[in-house]
């Protein structure tokens, strides 16, 4: 898969989770999303932060220009959002790409590590400190309480309309009866998964990557068996030697990395 390719599939989850928020509740929590030059730019203002507000795939899906930065600045300004984050990574079109954020006044603020991988056959490994379960329609609100308390907001019911809903499907891992980590995976057009709804995230939010390791496997295993073609997901705590778990457990399961993304912001 080229950037374009992998970029686009994130733009499509991200696209129909927004889509799939009840109206009152993105109107009350300004939730909102729209496409400038084939990325996708989205909102979350009553969260304050960066990571729900941002720009996905600008510069890849399509080259950018310096008005497509513009526009996308300017519906945050005008939004009354200043907590965002836009993206780069090499195959950004044209070279001039990141110098355009420079200009106007953006910072590399982190990265991360993009892994992929196709439909290779995969031997799962053993797991035996958790049981991962699929999220049904009787343990929705579990999970969506589970993944509140974790990132510390509020969804009101929008976290629920995304179990059973096509294309969908979320994870979870238990220790004991309770859950401890949870992942999701949405299967867009030509049959590329997106894995995300991680947490807590390993290296961010907890030192513990087994939850995570033993939710992927499952994921990509259940994915295979459904026809999933690729998967796609983020090392959101890249290390410079590429030494942390998440390297072991994502090679394993057959992932590479093409590229690191950087977010940009303004400090």
């Amino acid at each position: 898969m080229n950037a374009a390719t992998i970029e686009a599939a994130e733009v499509e989850a991200w696209d129909d989770m927004f889509r799939a928020a009840p109206a009152q509740f993105a109107e009350s929590a300004g939730l909102s999303a729209r496409r400038v030059a084939g990325a996708l730019v989205i909102e979350w203002a009553a969260t304050g932060r960066r990571y729900f507000s941002r720009a996905i795939g600008l510069g890849v899906v399509q080259p950018a220009t310096p008005a497509h930065v513009d526009e996308i600045l300017g519906g945050w300004r005008e939004a009354g959002i200043s907590m965002f984050l836009l993206q780069s990574q090499p195959e950004c079109l044209p070279r001039d790409y990141e110098t355009w954020l420079g200009e106007r006044g953006l910072e590399p603020f982190d990265a991360q590590d993009r892994v992929v991988r196709g439909g290779e056959p995969l031997t799962p490994p053993a797991n035996g400190r958790f049981t991962v379960e699929r999220v049904d329609r009787e343990h929705a609100d579990e999970w969506a309480e589970f993944i509140q308390r974790v990132y510390r907001l509020d969804t009101g019911m929008w976290l629920q309309q995304l179990v059973d809903r096509p294309g969908w499907h979320q994870y979870v891992a238990r220790r004991a009866g309770r859950i401890v980590g949870a992942r999701g995976m949405y299967v867009g057009s030509g049959g590329v998964a997106w894995l995300g709804i991680d947490g807590p995230v390993p290296g961010v939010m907890t030192d513990d990557y087994g939850a995570d390791a033993a939710l992927c496997a499952q994921i990509v295993a259940e994915g295979l068996k459904e026809g999933v073609r690729s998967f796609i997901a983020d090392i959101e705590a890249p290390s410079p030697d590429r030494d942390t778990p998440a390297y072991d457990y994502f090679a394993r399961l057959g992932f590479h990395i093409p590229y690191t993304r950087t977010h940009w912001t303004v400090n």
